[in-house]
């Protein structure tokens, strides 16, 4: 079962990177600011896209959870530790996020709304959140190495 796992996955992979390649080509070829219609249905279409992968992602995600936790529920207890982690990582990111729209003079956008500053915010402290985390494993391992 895992070789025809990973023989789906080489193929998918295979197709995504064809078709982000064709995207990248798309935008660099024949842009003209008055044909910009297509560029708008790439960008649909790679949405599309993304939110199939994501689907296929979780889906599958879970399907592997049921099965290992059906199997070695143990094993399977220890598997959600990083998830809980992130959830609460995630949780006090958004807690700790403004949800109050920016003063940037001169700017006509509809971007500039709570719920975006919000989101915005909660992604920048993650990414703060686990930068910090990687410089600390970092240090940790050279740390170790030492005393080994």
């Amino acid at each position: 079962m895992t070789d025809n796992i990973a023989k789906i996955t080489k193929v998918i992979l295979w197709v995504l990177i064809a078709l982000s390649l064709f995207f990248a080509l798309m935008l660099f070829i024949n842009t003209t600011e008055e044909d910009t219609a297509w560029i708008s249905n790439a960008l649909s279409f790679t949405k599309i896209l993304l939110y199939l992968t994501i689907a296929a992602t979780v889906i599958s995600s879970l399907y592997i959870f049921v099965m290992i936790f059906l199997a070695k529920p143990k094993k399977a207890l220890v598997k959600l530790i990083p998830i809980v982690l992130l959830g609460v990582i995630l949780l006090f990111a958004y807690i700790k996020a403004s949800d109050i729209p920016l003063d940037m003079p001169n700017y006509e956008g509809d971007a500039n709304v709570p719920i975006q500053v919000k989101w915005s915010g909660t992604g920048l402290i993650m990414m703060y959140v686990f930068l910090g985390l990687a410089v600390l494993s970092v240090i940790y391992v050279e740390i170790a190495r030492l005393f080994k």
